[in-house]
């Protein structure tokens, strides 16, 4: 398949744009999407000799590609490697990225980089960007989900990803649904826009339906091809980023797309294939620098501490942005969380807070609406908390240390309730026995908070605790 070129618009506007501010309170709770693509890539740019050796690379029967054949997924699972595209996620260019962005209504406020993982800091949230994987999370009004075409498109036309290993969409239930639009005014409409793009998706609802319940829709481990979106499709939705002024009618132009209709479910599925990954005999740590392990804590906290939540707004003769985030860093003790982190902090005008941080290729994010009338606050980490050496290195002292950064989460936000979600992987039974034990124990005792929910699920591939509570 020829690779298409797609033009770039101009820049955005540097400051960012907040789309929210217009309907009054802002909706802090993110929209989460993740997307895992398969074939993963080369750990290393694709040279014509490793093209030419492929086939000794994905036979792992040359010790000189041998660990280039196992790529990095949610659970290890051995994938074929993709043939001659020595492009990854990484190297999509910042204009592109800006043109999936405005579809989605928001705009990158500043760029950190190591060489696992590119993070941006959004108007609205956060998005991070790993050789084969892509996470973007938006709060407020954001139309998130209408990213998928573009990202699809992205990821097939400049790196050659021409299947999905797995997808995740989550989110907390909204504060103000009857703001949100389409398709985010409901998640029976959300569940049924990825249903227009996915066969394998399944979709759960999690918690007290008249609290604070929490909904996920993931895919079903395992390569999902799909087909590019249609001229039509692509020109709509360059028509519903019309009033934004950086990007032209053409930013994607029409003769870029390949011909097809999300809308036609037939003629989508008629097109997917579906292949049974594998998992590795041996577990492994790293592979080129990269955890095979995956977890992610996030603790998702409204109604907060007026008090605690002074220093998230912006005060008199002190500069904004990443200055000022540096000072809610200090003042808060978020900069205490990782020490060793790379930190990209903004603080906004008149208030409210974002942050990424990066240790090598695990980050966390922080997103704070201090207002009393809306308050929330998220925190989402994949760093261990300790250095590991194996996925079964679950000590007792390794679930102290993560009780504890929940703890200091806690102490620094003071939520009049709070949430927990915990993914971890595992790749057989013994894995998840561990799992099972370091999850029901982390969703425990906090002082000051009554549990009212904690559920446990077993998904493929992955262990999940949900975990919810009240102030005393």
């Amino acid at each position: 398949m020829t690779q298409i070129n797609i033009p770039h618009p101009s820049a955005p506007p540097p400051s960012g744009a907040n789309y929210s501010a217009e309907h009054g309170c802002f909706e802090g709770p993110e929209k989460l999407l993740e997307i895992w693509f398969s074939p993963a890539p080369f750990a290393r740019p694709v040279s014509s000799h490793a093209q030419a050796t492929t086939a000794r690379c994905t036979s792992n029967s040359d010790s000189e590609f041998s660990d280039e054949s196992n790529p990095v997924t949610p659970n290890d699972s051995m994938i074929n490697l993709s043939l001659g595209f020595s492009n990854d996620l990484r190297t999509v260019e910042k204009p592109i990225w800006d043109s999936m962005l405005a579809t989605v209504k928001c705009t990158i406020l500043n760029i950190v980089k190591n060489q696992h993982v590119h993070a941006y800091l959004l108007s609205e949230s956060s998005m991070f960007v790993f050789p084969h994987k892509i996470i973007l999370k938006t709060c407020g009004t954001t139309t998130l989900l209408k990213a998928i075409p573009l990202i699809l498109d992205i990821a097939w036309n400049h790196c050659g990803y021409k299947s999905i290993y797995r997808l995740f969409y989550s989110r907390k239930s909204f504060m103000f649904p009857d703001k949100q639009p389409d398709p985010h005014r409901s998640w029976e409409e959300e569940v049924n826009y990825l249903d227009g793009y996915f066969s394998n998706g399944a979709s759960y609802v999690i918690g007290n339906t008249r609290a604070e319940e929490w909904y996920l829709y993931l895919t079903s481990p395992g390569q999902t091809r799909y087909e590019i979106m249609a001229v039509d499709d692509a020109k709509r939705l360059v028509k519903e980023t019309e009033g934004l002024s950086w990007l032209s009618n053409d930013g994607y132009a029409a003769n870029s797309w390949s011909k097809f209709n999300p809308s036609n479910k037939k003629l989508l599925n008629s097109n997917k294939s579906f292949y049974n990954a594998y998992a590795p005999k041996e577990k492994m740590t790293t592979i080129h620098g990269y955890r095979t392990y995956d977890e992610t804590i996030e603790i998702l906290m409204p109604n907060l501490n007026p008090e605690a939540m002074r220093p998230f707004y912006h005060r008199s003769n002190e500069p904004a942005g990443l200055e000022g985030g540096k000072r809610v860093d200090f003042e808060t003790g978020l900069d205490q969380l990782y020490p060793q982190a790379d930190i990209d902090s903004y603080l906004f005008e008149p208030c409210g807070y974002s942050c990424n941080g990066l240790v090598e290729d695990g980050y966390y994010t922080i997103h704070v609406t201090p207002e009393p009338q809306c308050s929330y606050a998220s925190f989402e980490t994949t760093i261990p908390v300790k250095p590991m050496d194996t996925p079964e290195n679950n000590s007792q002292e390794r679930e102290d240390a993560i009780l504890k950064l929940v703890r200091q989460v806690l102490d620094i936000f003071q939520p009049g309730s709070f949430t927990i979600t915990y993914f971890t992987s595992h790749i057989d039974e013994e894995q998840q026995r561990t799992n099972m034990n370091k999850l029901v124990h982390i969703v425990d005792k906090y002082g000051g908070y009554k549990r009212n929910d904690k559920i446990l699920y077993d998904f493929e591939g992955y262990d999940f605790i949900f975990g919810h509570y009240t102030k005393i």
